[in-house]
């Protein structure tokens, strides 16, 4: 992905549509947290751009570590999410679900992409590799950030309405 916020996108829709049962915050942390090596190395120069957090193992450890960390700050952050008027659900199961969907949701949409990515590690093969254009992932992220901000806005208002009663 040349940008990390396109993969917000569909995420942020299935958070909206799995809202009580998907942590938003989980969903939406880990489809981004993948890149951060990957952003380090476009700055520093490293290569591989994509390394090890672009593998389903590594998806795997680092969504648990996510749903570890957003789950001990349950208290917290549900505050943040009452002010935004999300119905929203931090149990343990709903924060690990979000983050490894958001983890895993990331190795999924770069796999096609690139090809330095293994996402099945230690297997050094990428089954997924050019198996959907670039053209169509790219669309895919954009088109979906609407329907989720609509979702999201309409919603607000919803609650809005209801508060005011």
């Amino acid at each position: 992905m040349p940008f990390t916020p396109f993969h917000l996108g569909p995420i942020f829709l299935l958070g909206e549509i799995f809202e009580k049962k998907v942590n938003l915050f989980s969903i939406l942390i880990g489809s981004i947290i993948i890149d951060i090596r990957a952003t380090y190395c476009l700055f520093a120069g490293c290569r591989p751009l994509h390394g090890p957090l672009h593998t389903f193992l590594a998806a795997t450890i680092v969504g648990l570590l996510i749903a570890w960390l957003i789950y001990s700050q349950r208290t917290w952050l549900q505050k943040i999410t009452d002010k935004l008027r999300i119905e929203q659900s931090y149990s343990f199961n709903s924060t690990i679900l979000g983050s490894i969907i958001g983890t895993w949701s990331h190795v999924v949409l770069d796999s096609p992409l690139y090809s330095e990515i293994t996402p099945l590690w230690p297997s050094t093969s990428n089954p997924l590799l050019w198996e959907i254009s670039s053209v169509t992932i790219y669309a895919l992220c954009a088109v979906s950030f609407l329907p989720a901000t609509i979702i999201f806005i309409y919603r607000y208002w919803k609650r809005d309405s209801k508060s005011q009663k």
